[in-house]
């Protein structure tokens, strides 16, 4: 299994960038997913400017075993925990840890079913564990996880972090919230317009540790390509940057950057809370440098 990194969240407050690990601070964050494509990718995570502890966890994982890279690509988390007192921080970070665990352990070759595998394990881990504590007791967490195997793509996701596939300055929402207000836009009780301000837009309906057993799958979209850009985000950046700044920032800035702009604008409008994000650029590989030749 290759090296992972996640935190415990509101260990460091302030800014907390994640890189890929093994790369020095000076180094860009690339990965090779393919012989054609490379993935630039840089994540971190935000106290914002009214919350006294960060709550959000986030990964991205880059195996250094070339055989599990092949089978299982690479993979970025983001959960956003909740719970009193300390518990959404020990939520989120007992998912991220336990699905990036669980994840690149898989015994076969079917990224879709070993993802769904790890989030399933990682909401009966919450789940045994605010049991055991009464300190702990009702916290629970998102997690939205991205694996890029070569150019395929699977992700899995519980609450409302979301995902974002980013294609010539527009974003898709590759994710749907699992929240009262997405269902009531659903139903067409109310209108997409109306659920941005709507006062219950963060009740959830679905988290990671809030019941003993959780059913979900991992879904699919279209092959990455060079271009493509993919970005995970808590909802303390989502409420508060619009769809098409998020595409604007990613389009015209290198990962690392475009999470430090993202975040930065969340706390301009206020940063209600913890603000956390990952953006994974897909490139092209550069070529092999052929060996010169000289001239005997």
């Amino acid at each position: 299994m290759g090296k992972w990194s996640s935190r415990l969240a509101g260990a460091v407050s302030g800014f907390w960038p994640c890189r890929c690990v093994g790369k020095s601070p000076a180094e860009p964050s690339v990965g090779a997913t393919s012989p054609n494509h490379a993935v630039d990718a840089f994540m971190a995570s935000d106290i914002g400017c009214v919350r006294s502890s960060n709550q959000d966890s986030i990964a991205f994982v880059s195996p250094s075993d070339a055989d599990v890279r092949r089978r299982l690509g690479v993979l970025a988390v983001v959960a956003d925990g909740m719970g009193g007192h300390n518990g959404g921080e020990v939520a989120s970070a007992l998912a991220v840890e336990t699905i990036c665990r669980h994840y690149f352990a898989a015994p076969d070759d079917d990224p879709g079913q070993a993802l769904a595998l790890a989030l399933r394990e990682a909401n009966g881990v919450v789940f045994r564990a605010s049991e055991a504590d009464l300190a702990l007791d009702g916290m629970g967490t998102t997690a939205t996880a991205l694996a890029l195997i070569g150019t395929r793509v699977v992700f899995a996701h519980v609450g409302d972090s979301r995902l974002y596939r980013c294609v010539g300055g527009r974003c898709t929402q590759l994710t749907t919230d699992d929240s009262f207000v997405a269902e009531m836009v659903k139903n067409r009780m109310i209108t997409a317009e109306q659920a941005l301000h709507h006062p219950a837009r963060n009740v959830l309906l679905r988290s990671l540790g809030t019941q003993a057993k959780l059913w979900l799958v991992a879904q699919s979209c279209d092959a990455a390509t060079p271009g493509d850009c993919f970005v995970l985000c808590s909802d303390g950046l989502w409420d508060m940057v619009e769809t098409q700044e998020i595409a604007r920032i990613v389009a015209s800035a290198e990962a690392e950057e475009a999470c430090r702009q993202l975040i930065e604008l969340a706390r301009e409008r206020g940063g209600s809370d913890n603000i956390s994000v990952g953006v994974l650029a897909i490139r092209s590989a550069e070529p092999p440098q052929e060996p010169h030749s000289f001239a005997q």
